[in-house]
């Protein structure tokens, strides 16, 4: 039972630098941020608001994704996205995007809108 405890430990651990560096993301200027998510075609397949679809993209808007997860799947897309690479977009044009994303509006509430609410 040690041997595991001591490994949980380790990887704690070593974790906790590489958690502590998450939260460094880049000063990022959101008003060009949004002028790249046009560009680019972000809003594409994650919609205009980043509101996302099952068919398209996942939403995007106000992500809880740390900088180096964000850059990452910018880089290295897991599904059908085209990879961003720093050739195309600088790391800084991705800090750009992520001030954008982060800060998006909220979604409605579907009760605020008329013609969603139910009529009795």
């Amino acid at each position: 039972m040690k041997p595991i405890i001591l490994v949980l430990a380790g990887l704690i651990l070593a974790a906790g630098p590489a958690c502590a560096q998450q939260g460094s993301a880049p000063a990022g200027n959101a008003q060009n941020g949004k002028t790249l998510y046009l560009q680019v075609g972000c809003y594409e397949c994650h919609g205009q608001a980043g509101q996302g679809a099952r068919m398209t993209g996942p939403r995007i808007s106000r992500t809880e994704f740390p900088f180096e997860g964000f850059l990452y799947q910018l880089r290295h897309p897991a599904n059908q996205m085209p990879p961003y690479e720093a050739a195309a977009l600088s790391d800084q044009d991705a800090a750009d995007l992520y001030a954008y994303v982060r800060q998006m509006p909220a979604p409605r509430d579907p009760n605020s809108i008329p013609l969603l609410k139910a009529e009795h």
